[in-house]
């Protein structure tokens, strides 16, 4: 159901191609499958499933393999059908079975040399085998390339961690050795000092721990009980919470998405108040942008033990959405009215057009203060987002941007005041999740920046 929101799209298993492998036919082992589904794929839709049983992670990658060989048989027996092979109709389970079939493992050294003379030596071997794509300094060349499927790939930005398996010596040499199959990354053979030296100097690219830092975790946030439930972001009792760091997801890749929150939790027994904050370099309100999407964020809630992993519930399990906009149209309507009243402007509702010198406008185009609106939807799948009923919410926000980063407070009353809303009780933990839209970058519905759930508790 989610699949039609994401880009890159999910991927077809029945094509019989993964791009994580280790053996040298390009056909994954159960350990490469286990691999990418515990660490998911960083800078994608795709979340970590590393809270998982270990024994739910290996029957996960036996059943992906399966959708895989049955996926493969049914194209290949299709294919047979249309060209009227009869042989290759009867095969087409074996053909199918033989190529997700890895062969012998690949040989990798984990030496890793060190030293100014390793790293020069390791760049010039990049520049010659990597940089036509990944581009001189490793950044990526803004130039997508066609995968076999025809579809957009990007290469990946070592500067900013977003490696698909990790950094390791180890997985680095299988990227090397094995490529991506299906896509423009090819399998490359090097001399064995080559490729150590290159393997070094990849490493030297990627910020220390940022490549881990992107794997998401499931994390357990308590909310302390204080006197008072604090309304503002900047109001001292925050001092006194816990908080962690959500990593966050584009649904819709861009270099510029936010892919990382911090949420922190405080309740007074009467009332809930959590702080979502990221890092936001505009944080600009516009009054009437045509081109610029509005920064948003959302908390998504769910009394469920183990609610739908993708944020918006489903028919069996609808979660709770609250949802704040840093403008909304309604927030200024009455400003509009009054603009449309006074000649001074030959396009009176764009601000640039505004004369500074006339008193109203100085008063209605100032400082736009953000909204403390919130929406409450009732979600249950992706697709019921559109014709969701939005209703006034007793949920309320209190946002501040300051220095480069929003921060805003969702304040709730404990009780379950309407039909749909969770009871939020002391001593007990429910589930919440968190998206944000940064409208600089073109955020806007489908595309936004989601985490995996995340554990709350309210103390006693």
């Amino acid at each position: 159901e989610a699949a039609p929101f994401l880009f890159p799209p999910a991927r077809r298993f029945d094509t019989g191609r993964f791009r994580l492998v280790s053996s040298q036919n390009g056909a994954p082992f159960d350990r490469d499958l286990v691999a990418t589904l515990r660490r998911g794929v960083p800078g994608s839709a795709m979340p970590g499933w590393g809270w998982l049983a270990e024994e739910d992670l290996w029957a996960l990658a036996d059943y992906v393999r399966f959708l895989a060989v049955e996926g493969l048989r049914e194209d290949l027996a299709e294919g047979a059908r249309r060209a009227n092979d009869p042989l290759l109709l009867a095969e087409s389970e074996r053909i199918a079975r033989a190529r997700l079939t890895p062969n012998r493992a690949l040989k990798v050294s984990l030496t890793t040399p060190t030293g100014e003379a390793a790293l020069a030596h390791g760049k010039s071997v990049f520049l010659q085998h990597c940089a036509q794509c990944h581009a001189a300094d490793g950044t990526g060349e803004p130039e997508p390339r066609l995968d076999e499927d025809e579809t957009l790939n990007w290469a990946r930005d070592f500067t900013a961690g977003f490696l698909k398996g990790g950094d390791s010596p180890r997985e680095l040499a299988y990227r090397i050795r094995a490529g991506m199959p299906g896509t423009a990354m090819p399998p490359t053979e090097l001399a064995p000092g080559d490729e150590a030296d290159l393997i070094a100097y990849v490493r030297s690219l990627v910020p220390e721990g940022t490549a881990e830092r992107l794997v998401h975790r499931r994390e357990t946030l308590e909310a302390r009980r204080v006197e008072r439930a604090p309304l503002r972001p900047d109001e001292a009792a925050w001092a006194a919470a816990e908080e962690i760091s959500v990593v966050l997801a584009p649904l819709w890749w861009n270099p510029e998405a936010v892919h990382e929150a911090q949420l922190a939790a405080l309740h007074d027994e009467s009332n809930l108040a959590l702080r979502l904050s990221w890092e936001d370099e505009s944080g600009i309100l516009r009054l009437f942008s045509e081109a610029t999407p509005i920064d948003a964020a959302a908390l998504q809630l769910s009394d469920a033990p183990q609610p739908p992993l993708f944020g918006m519930g489903s028919p069996h399990a609808p979660t709770n959405l609250w949802h704040w906009q840093a403008l909304r149209l309604e927030d200024v309507a009455g400003a509009l009215d009054l603009i449309e009243l006074v000649p001074h402007a030959l396009r009176p509702n764009r601000p640039e057009t505004a004369r500074a010198d006339v008193p109203l406008y100085l008063r209605l185009l100032g400082r736009l203060e953000p909204s403390d609106q919130v929406d409450r939807i009732t979600v249950a799948g992706v697709e019921s987002i559109a014709r969701a009923e939005r209703v006034p919410s007793e949920v309320h926000a209190n946002a501040r941007w300051q220095e480069g980063r929003w921060s805003v407070v969702f304040h709730r009353p404990l009780h379950a005041g309407g039909e749909g809303q969770i009871a939020l009780i002391p001593g007990h933990s429910l589930q919440v999740a968190c998206a944000v839209w940064n409208g600089a970058a073109g955020d806007g519905g489908a595309r936004k920046s989601i985490s995996i759930w995340q554990e709350l508790v309210l103390a006693r």
